[in-house]
């Protein structure tokens, strides 16, 4: 035992640190780490007024972990005293299946123990001084050879073995034991069936006499080297659904993120059991503040009380949440720290004649996230960032949950290499999260495998009544031709090649049609249709109207009558809509020309009974904007992929304004000399694919086929998606 002294004011703080050996190393305890001057109902008090927070720190072997307690994942009782040690003892939890042969060999429990260190991250031969065996099968009885017990003895360093009653040792003659290994037996049916993993035992004595047992979570301790996170998050278990900031940085200051055993979801049914998803900051979990990006937005908001039901469908169906990813301020558009007039301009009309241009702005309150590709200076764009950003970074994360108003997933999937998505507008309830524009928010997600890819969003959007079914797949893939011409040669390749292997394989049609002659940019005030530049001043006017005003009135009353700090984007756009709000009839001609605009580009792609959507649109996406660096010197200075945009049509403009799903796949790399590295790099290559209002289920089935068909593969993290 050792102790540590802090220096509080005037008052000395001792706060205890037990160290004690298990049979791979020393294990810390740091259950005071983080002292607390106020009563915590998830704390411990001590005699004088001062609480620690119930978890621990520990390093096992040179890896860190954490484990709350304060309430236990598993308990049970024993009448047979366990002298499990110190108060808290690593642990090893193995259920076993009755072998075809009838009993346990080394040869049945060597392959499963492999097994389990292989597929898991965070167990490791440290949590084996202390092995609890129990059976998967209910009330089945079985033998266990000595041969598997000497395994652990011998390759794991078990010391205590810990058996359900329902288990017996097979000796191979009477008097014959294991005096190294010290064995205790527990009552029938103390763990439920299939559970495994790692776990952090506590044994105490009750008042009858008998051992009580309680098993912790082991949470593994990873580092945002990309400053991808807000916080790492993780759940109380307290049968409320609310979650605790971890509230833990390295040395060098970045976010530790916790992350469960994924053998925790063992023998679970349900679909997306143990699935580690990363969040975008926007969302509300209860018992953790939400952001949005802002300084402002998070003290305005308080305490969050409920979590966002799309948060609660991926929790009930088994995904593991670890964390809140950081997001643009109030998730509004956003590429690179500072502006640059080649990359932050975007062209006015939906489809027009000449070069309008309006910024696009952004606005970050924290540090603005770390791309892992190329040279590791490339900016992620949109209010998303954060959730591409760690997707691509970390092999140990599964998905990433964001938010698409108007590229907001879309842009960061396409610079990451990533898949992600748009879904058709109202797939899914959006209570509980920041709003930007009603009319066009939607919740995505963003993976690295097209299996993942559907997984996920089959699950979470599978209770919609906005998804339609559909027989078969269409027949058509539209293409606009506006670009071709302009495209370098090994771009024009990758991107034909996915074309044509797409005909060859689902035997489809590449349709190509010219949109700078085929849209309706030729009528007079483009034919009453809803511009990009009305689009924005539409998501402004709307965002003022139903959330920043709200937040205007608070800090003006807190602070004096003071405009809140928020950026300049804000400061314009709300001190104009102060000034100017909109009315409803405001809203209502620019919600005609929405609509107008929505039945011209879903007529494009129509309706069809059996294939839910007559075409599917196909868009390589905006190599002119490509590679984008995260500061606006470099930017001015760098040549993008195409000079130019040539399609009247910009780029995440259709679906947003339409509702249509529009779907973001990575189909291959092509390098480009880094400004930054020196070097050559290579960057992602994708294209999108849009289907009619509610065909989100086809685009799914459509992708899928071509990750089958090896059209589409699994992209990798680190500095090259393939």
């Amino acid at each position: 035992m050792w102790l540590k002294l802090l220096l509080l004011g005037s008052v000395i703080l001792i706060v205890a640190h037990s160290t004690f050996a298990t049979p791979l190393g020393q294990m810390v305890l740091q259950s005071g780490d983080n002292p607390l001057p106020l009563a915590n109902p998830h704390a411990e008090t001590s005699g004088i007024g001062i609480t620690t927070e119930k978890v621990l720190f520990y390093d096992l072997d040179d890896i860190q972990y954490f484990t709350p307690y304060h309430h236990p994942s598993h308990t049970f009782h024993t009448t047979i005293p366990l002298a499990l040690g110190e108060r808290f003892t690593p642990l090893v939890v193995i259920p076993i299946t009755k072998p075809f042969e009838g009993i346990v060999t080394v040869q049945h429990l060597q392959p499963l123990v492999e097994s389990y260190l292989r597929e898991d991250d965070v167990l490791t031969r440290s949590f084996f001084g202390t092995v609890l065996l129990h059976p998967e099968d209910g009330i089945v009885n079985y033998n266990i050879e000595v041969s598997a017990l000497v395994y652990l003895m011998r390759e794991m360093d078990t010391k205590t073995l810990l058996l359900d009653e329902r288990l017996s040792i097979n000796l191979p003659a009477p008097g014959i034991g294991l005096p190294s290994l010290n064995i205790k037996t527990i009552p029938p049916h103390s763990l439920k069936d299939g559970i495994a993993g790692p776990f952090i035992a506590r044994s105490s004595s009750g008042r009858d006499d008998n051992d009580h047992i309680e098993l912790f979570p082991v949470y593994r301790l990873y580092t945002d080297y990309y400053r991808t996170f807000a916080s790492g998050i993780y759940p109380l278990n307290d049968g409320k659904g609310a979650y605790k900031v971890l509230g833990k940085v390295d040395k060098e200051g970045n976010q530790m993120i916790p992350v469960p055993s994924r053998l925790y979801a063992k023998g679970s049914n349900k679909p997306l059991a143990g699935e580690r998803a990363g969040v975008k900051d926007i969302y509300d979990i209860k018992g953790i503040p939400t952001s949005a990006g802002s300084r402002t937005y998070l003290a305005w908001r308080g305490e969050v009380n409920a979590t966002a039901s799309a948060i609660r469908k991926l929790e009930a169906e088994g995904a593991v949440i670890v964390g809140k990813a950081k997001t643009v301020a109030f998730a509004s558009s956003g590429m690179v720290v500072s502006l640059s007039p080649r990359l932050v301009y975007c062209k006015v009309q939906l489809a027009n004649d000449h070069d309008g241009f309006a910024k696009i702005e952004e606005t970050y309150d924290h540090l603005y996230p770390f791309s892992p590709r190329g040279d590791l200076y490339q900016s992620y764009g949109s209010s998303s960032s954060g959730s591409s950003c760690a997707l691509a970074a970390y092999d140990w994360l599964d998905f990433t949950v964001g938010s698409d108003t108007g590229g907001s997933v879309r842009g960061p999937a396409a610079v990451a290499g990533l898949y992600g998505n748009k879904p058709s507008q109202g797939l899914i309830s959006l209570d509980g999260v920041v709003p930007l524009l009603k009319w066009t928010d939607t919740a995505g997600i963003l993976t690295r495998s097209p299996s993942k890819f559907k997984k996920v969003l089959d699950v979470w959007y599978e209770d919609s009544q906005a998804n339609r079914r559909h027989n078969h797949l269409p027949k058509t893939l539209l293409v606009p031709s506006d670009d071709f011409p302009g495209m370098p040669d090994n771009i024009r390749s990758i991107v034909m090649k996915t074309l044509q292997d797409i005909e060859r394989t689902l035997g489809m049609r590449v349709e190509m049609i010219n949109q700078t002659a085929n849209h309706p940019h030729k009528h007079p005030d483009t034919g009453g249709f809803m511009t990009v530049d009305m689009f924005s001043q539409t998501m402004y006017a709307w965002q003022w109207k139903y959330l920043a005003e709200k937040i205007v009135q608070w800090y003006k009353s807190e602070n004096g009558g003071r405009f809140p700090p928020v950026g300049t984007k804000f400061q314009d756009r709300w001190r104009e809509y102060e000034d100017h709000p909109w009315t409803d009839e405001d809203f209502d001609k620019m919600k005609e020309r929405q609509e107008k605009t929505a039945e011209w580009f879903n007529g494009m792609i129509g309706r069809d009974e059996e294939t839910c959507s007559s075409n599917i649109y196909v868009d390589p996406f905006p190599l002119d904007t490509l590679p984008v660096y995260r500061e606006e010197k470099l930017n001015n200075i760098s040549e993008s992929f195409m000079p130019r945009r040539r399609n009247p049509l910009f780029a995440y403009a259709p679906a947003s304004i339409s509702g249509a799903p529009e779907y973001v796949v990575p189909i291959g790399q092509v390098p480009f000399k880094s400004l930054v590295s020196g070097v050559e790099e290579m960057h992602p290559l994708s294209m999108s694919f849009i289907a009619y209002p509610g065909c989100d289920s086809m685009l799914l089935d459509f992708i899928d086929k071509l990750g089958k068909a090896g059209i589409l593969n699994e992209t990798k993290t680190g500095r090259t998606a393939f």
